[in-house]
């Protein structure tokens, strides 16, 4: 991803959250998060890859078919605030929330956090 905008690389994290197949999502958070990525939110606080790929598959457990597209993405100095639309399967908007997130030298996501009203 080093090549990759950082709203290119913040929208295959969010294309990882979509109702796919387990080896297209890991492929596509290895590809955009560091091994060691900090993820959290209202709800929940974690850490690694495998941690991470666990919490979105309960999410769509939860949320079967939901989906997320960013609205804007601001970026400076390896850190990005991204404002986010979750939709519901049937494409009805369901919540719109922001992103921070931090990045390294390999384009990859370190840190993110998601911040919405419960």
């Amino acid at each position: 991803m080093t090549d990759s905008n950082p709203r290119d690389l913040f929208t295959v994290y969010q294309d990882a959250w979509a109702d796919i197949a387990h080896a297209d999502r890991e492929r596509l958070i290895r590809s955009s998060v560091a091994e060691e990525v900090i993820f959290t939110s209202p709800n929940i606080e974690g850490q690694g890859i495998e941690n991470l790929l666990n919490h979105i598959e309960d999410f769509q457990g939860k949320f079967p078919g939901a989906y997320f597209r960013a609205n804007s993405v601001l970026e400076q100095h390896g850190q990005l605030l991204a404002e986010w639309t979750m939709f519901s399967k049937d494409g009805t908007e369901f919540l719109t929330a922001h992103s921070y997130a931090r990045f390294d030298g390999t384009g990859r996501f370190t840190r993110l956090a998601g911040f919405w009203r419960l």
